[in-house]
């Protein structure tokens, strides 16, 4: 036999490692060039696997960041008694301290649970078909286990459970090594030599695991089943709202979209907007889910072969120009105004006159967007917007402005107010005044701030009916706002018996002149005969704070990525010019006089100069179709300070209690402008107003009064 040589030995090796390495080439071009192979979806080896990243609803801010509505992704656990097997008691043991529930209560809610199904079973009898219930009884196999678990909680339990091994596992592995070790044992025992007692032995320790083996693998396959599938997650998106009712009428709220067959439990079923800012910006709040794409093999994933990994993207940000804390002094306002004059329905607005924001608004009754599933639909209707009523006389600031911006009168224009009864030429139905105010020949701007009906009425004659309208109409009345959380709302309609025939969905009321004929020209200019929303009220008055500038509001300040980043703003927008600046300026002067000496007065600040206007009108009864003396409206807007007003608060109390004629706007409505007033003054830090020493600002040239030609 010939011996290798040293250079031979060498060769050798090298030839071999060069054998082996082309062998390995070989196969790995086979593998990707020639032949690749992919994993199959049925393969153990190689699985598809999918996760869908659940992406968030944005989130809705106030102008200072605080946050108004967020969600939150939750998780509902479920289990399977039919998976779960004999596991049960490990599972609550190893649940239990993740879900911070006692381990009895965890193993209670995983036990199976049986119902009853009836099912109707066809049988024949002489020809004829019958049928006969046959209970069938089964198992249920979605035990609710917790809900509102965190999303992290939820993945370490199911990281828990993974990683953990049952008792029978550890116990067939003790087993195993048992064998193992008597194994080795007896073969040290067995001397060389006994071949046959050795090859005997070894043949039943090759049983033994071979049986074990085998136990181990079914164990094994219902443990895995067990852990993987026997508790599995409902994940939902969760809208909350931290401050519960305050603003909700503006936010809205959100439903639960329809899931898609066969959706994985995995993806959160939509949240989709309904009402308010929640649905008007639905598209802008709903984020996009992201998803990873790849294979498993072994239980673990195979990242080389990731085809798709794209991150969730969560829905924009609406940060809004409401002030949270005015808001808060809003709802506190309403709550009082509630208890003390017990109405049917009750509406603030608070407004910035310079830029038409929208720092709050509030209404009463209201609902908790957190938990509204028995909330009626007449709970739901944010009234400042949807409820259009008889304004009474705080539309008088619409009718004196139009003349004064006419040039048709002065402020001390000399009118007759005919001692508080008037009536029109060709018109049998008199014009009266209110409140004990019996004023004869005076001048307008005492008729203004003592609320004449019948100044009023003889200034909007003198307009004319045409010109009149159209400044209605400029002002924004007889058209929506566009406020940006208009969407929902509805309409009642009634029969003569008042009895409801109809209900209509729709969104921000218009207001409307039902009729526009001889008796509603002398009605229209003391704020009967048409009807109005709250809001529409507001901004009116807010434009004459604002030098006759109308505003549209503005409730939507920016939209915001989840970098900060600015998609879309909203700056503020003029609509109009509704007055000059001389006329406006005329117009707050008179408003300055309502709340020093007229029917304003109890809405009167120490240390600010307050313009505003009362207004009361009587609603239609329902069932006699004429106006009640017992049913009333009841309002008060106003503006503050005087010389730059920065704040606009409009106030609003349908059928507020008659105890002691507290129904007039002035009792009513005023008192709760002072308060509020008074608190978001001292929270916005404002400078007491100046003492006015010269008022030369507020003339203008009007004609001599021996040239209006009043009506007589």
């Amino acid at each position: 036999m010939a011996e290798f040589t040293p250079t031979g030995r060498l060769w050798l090796l090298v030839g071999g490692f060069g054998l082996a390495f082309a062998i390995l080439a070989g196969r790995l071009v086979e593998l990707q060039a020639i032949a690749p192979r992919q994993p199959q979806e049925d393969s153990a080896d190689g699985t598809e696997h999918k996760v869908v990243r659940p992406a968030r609803r944005g989130t809705i801010t106030d102008s200072h960041g605080t946050i108004l509505a967020i969600s939150q992704l939750m998780v509902t656990v479920r289990a399977d008694p039919v998976k779960l097997g004999t596991y049960s008691p490990e599972i609550a043991r190893i649940a239990a301290p993740i879900l911070e529930m006692p381990e009895a209560e965890v193993l209670r809610r995983l036990q199976p649970v049986s119902y009853s199904r009836t099912n109707a079973v066809g049988t024949t009898n002489q020809g004829a078909v019958s049928f006969q219930p046959q209970i069938e009884t089964r198992v249920r196999r979605d035990n609710g286990v917790v809900t509102n678990l965190s999303l992290s909680a939820w993945e370490t339990l199911e990281t828990t459970l993974r990683k953990s091994r049952f008792g029978i596992e550890t116990q067939l592995s003790a087993e195993k090594t048992n064998i193992l070790r008597e194994s080795a044992m007896e073969k040290r025992r067995i001397p060389l030599w006994d071949v046959a007692t050795r090859y005997k032995k070894s043949r039943e320790y090759r049983q033994k695991l071979r049986d074990l083996a085998l136990r181990v693998k079914s164990i094994r396959s219902s443990a895995e089943e067990c852990r993987m599938n026997g508790l599995y997650p409902e994940i939902v998106e969760v809208r909350m709202y931290p401050r519960q009712s305050h603003a909700a009428h503006l936010l809205g709220y959100t439903t639960n979209g329809i899931r898609a067959p066969k959706t994985s439990s995995r993806v959160p079923v939509p949240l989709l907007g309904a009402a308010g800012l929640e649905q008007r910006f639905d598209r802008d709040l709903q984020g996009a889910n992201g998803l990873l794409q790849s294979h498993r093999a072994g239980g673990r994933e195979l990242v080389a072969t990731r085809s798709r990994d794209q991150a969730e993207s969560d829905g924009l940000k609406v940060v809004l120009n409401l002030d949270a804390n005015i808001q808060g002094m809003v709802e506190d306002v309403l709550d009082d105004g509630v208890q003390t004059l017990k109405p049917k329905a009750l509406s603030i607005i608070v407004v910035r006159p310079k830029d038409g924001a929208i720092l709050a608004l509030g209404n009463r009754p209201t609902y908790n967007p957190n938990s509204r599933r028995f909330a009626s639909m007449d709970v739901l209707q944010n009234r400042a917007i949807m409820a259009p009523a008889e304004p009474g006389s705080t539309f008088k600031i619409v009718t004196y402005s139009a003349v004064l911006n006419e040039g048709l009168v002065g402020l001390e224009t000399p009118i007759n107010c005919e001692g508080g009864t008037w009536v029109p030429p060709g018109i049998r139905h008199a014009v009266h005044d209110d409140q004990g105010h019996h004023l004869g020949l005076t001048d307008v701007e005492d008729a203004f701030a003592f609320s004449s009906n019948v100044a009023a009425s003889k200034l909007g004659l003198l307009l004319g009916v045409n010109r009149f309208r159209q400044y209605v109409s400029n002002f924004g009345f007889l058209s929506r706002t566009g406020i940006e959380c208009a969407e929902l709302g509805y309409a009642v309609r009634t029969n003569k018996a008042g009895k409801l025939v109809q209900v209509e969905v729709h969104g921000e009321d218009g207001g409307a002149i039902p009729r526009l004929d001889a008796v509603t020209a002398t009605r229209l200019p003391y704020g009967y005969g048409l009807f109005a929303t709250p809001l529409q009220t507001c901004m009116a008055a807010a434009a004459i704070a604002n030098e006759g500038r109308l505003m549209a509001p503005r409730l939507v300040q920016r939209l915001e990525n989840a970098d900060g980043e600015v998609v879309r703003s909203f700056p503020p927008q003029m609509i109009r010019q509704v007055v000059r600046p001389e006329a406006a300026r005329l117009m707050v002067k008179a408003m300055r006089r309502a709340v020093v000496e007229g029917t304003g007065k109890p809405a009167a600040l120490d240390d600010y100069e307050v313009c505003g206007k009362t207004g009361t009108s009587r609603k239609v009864d329902p069932i006699t179709r004429e106006y009640s003396s017992a049913l009333y409206y009841s309002s008060f807007v106003g503006f503050f300070p005087t010389d730059s007003p920065e704040i606009c608060i409009m106030i609003n109390a349908d059928e507020p209690t008659t105890v002691g004629k507290s129904y007039y706007g002035g009792k009513a409505c005023a008192p709760m402008f002072k308060r509020l007033a008074s608190q978001i003054a001292g929270y916005l830090a404002l400078p007491p107003s100046a003492q006015r020493t010269n008022e030369t600002a507020f003339n203008t040239t009007v004609p001599p009064a021996s040239t209006i030609n009043l009506p007589h």
